[in-house]
């Protein structure tokens, strides 16, 4: 029987939230059923863990503002593969995946809407603009997904998407990379710490979206009411270097370790005492479900998507992002009572059950098959 050839096209070459996705939708489909290529910019990380899969990728150049060169390369990847889907993720990947599907109409179209974030950019002409080209680009889709049931509401509010041609497929993990795991000491110690600290910890990229800000603004004055409690931001991104000399003005630098991108991401689960979560809009972001996975108690903002994840004083406690306060009371909170860090851990761990990457990407692949017989 021959393969279902599938391209996953997405534009960035780092390890966010949508190559995370197209990782788990490739490593765990059938090979006996469906062949693989991605195409995503070169040359980063995303194209070393595509490699490990041993699956194809094809280096592409995707800009906001499109060139014809560029399409031109995607078009050319086509005649050669005669891929029977491309699955596209995020606005730019969508721009060029269903303008594929424009050129080439015998191609099925499947969209992921990995957070619809445009429309919390302050730029009425940014916003505007990016909705047009998303009302313009629902006919040239066959199915979209959403990883939420309050993205999907906004997509068809917004008319993003066709009512009928529209699914939530939550994000979905490997639960037993994460487990609460023996504390990783020597890790502890590389940062600077011991195991007399509490640690507060963040995993994510650096950017106004995910509001490490008000990390550092409660780490001020938690960090003189609890001198032991000591604060570990993972990740990278364009404001990086602007939080960490926010943080050095302060006079935290002996309280925050900044650690930049790590891929030993559960040893650094496996060191946090609390998971820290304040931003301004999401997705379905991984970190919190692995958090979750960890068994950690998390604290995260009170957002519609985060909503849908956790149960509030249940598996999490949630705070507005816009105010610091609320951050340093939950926190002190936790600090003071093992007994609800336990009791939000273990419940965390149950709900996370159901993102478990086994039950959702056997829904990416029975959506697979229904588009190509629709």
């Amino acid at each position: 029987m021959e393969k279902i050839k599938i391209l996953e096209l997405i534009d960035g070459g780092f390890l966010g939230g949508g190559q995370t996705n197209i990782l788990s939708i490739i490593s765990n489909l059938d090979p006996d059923l469906f062949e693989f290529t991605v195409a995503a910019k070169g040359g980063g990380k995303f194209e070393a863990e595509v490699s490990n899969i041993s699956v194809q990728f094809f280096p592409l150049e995707m800009p906001k503002m499109l060139r014809h060169k560029y399409f031109k390369k995607l078009q050319e990847l086509y005649n050669r593969e005669n891929f029977h889907i491309v699955h596209s993720h995020g606005g730019v990947g969508g721009f060029y995946g269903r303008l594929l599907k424009k050129h080439n109409p015998e191609i099925k179209s499947v969209h992921t809407i990995h957070g619809i974030h445009y429309i919390n950019i302050d730029s009425f002409f940014v916003r505007n603009t990016s909705k047009s080209i998303e009302q313009y680009l629902v006919q040239f889709t066959d199915q979209t997904i959403c990883e939420t049931y309050n993205d999907l509401n906004t997509a068809i509010k917004n008319k993003i998407a066709d009512i009928n041609k529209i699914r939530v497929i939550p994000n979905g993990i490997d639960i037993t990379q994460f487990g609460k795991k023996e504390k990783k000491i020597g890790l502890l110690m590389d940062l600077g710490f011991d195991e007399n600290n509490f640690i507060v910890g963040n995993i994510s990229r650096f950017d106004v979206q995910k509001n490490q800000k008000l990390i550092i603004q409660s780490a001020y004055y938690l960090v003189k009411k609890f001198p032991e409690m000591r604060f570990v931001l993972v990740g990278d991104g364009k404001y990086f270097k602007r939080m960490k000399q926010y943080a050095r003005d302060a006079n935290l630098d002996q309280f925050i370790a900044f650690t930049g991108e790590q891929q030993n991401i559960s040893d650094y689960y496996s060191i946090f005492d609390i998971f820290v979560f304040p931003s301004l809009w999401e997705g379905m972001p991984y970190v919190l479900l692995q958090a979750m996975a960890s068994k950690l108690p998390v604290v995260c903002s009170n957002i519609p998507n985060h909503l849908e994840v956790i149960k509030n004083n249940q598996s999490a406690l949630t705070i507005n992002p816009y105010e610091a306060d609320d951050l340093f009371h939950k926190i002190s909170v936790l600090y003071n009572n093992k007994e609800l860090r336990q009791l939000l851990g273990e419940n965390a761990y149950t709900d996370v059950q159901k993102f478990d990457e086994k039950h959702t990407n056997r829904e990416i692949e029975r959506l697979y098959k229904e588009v190509l017989i629709a």
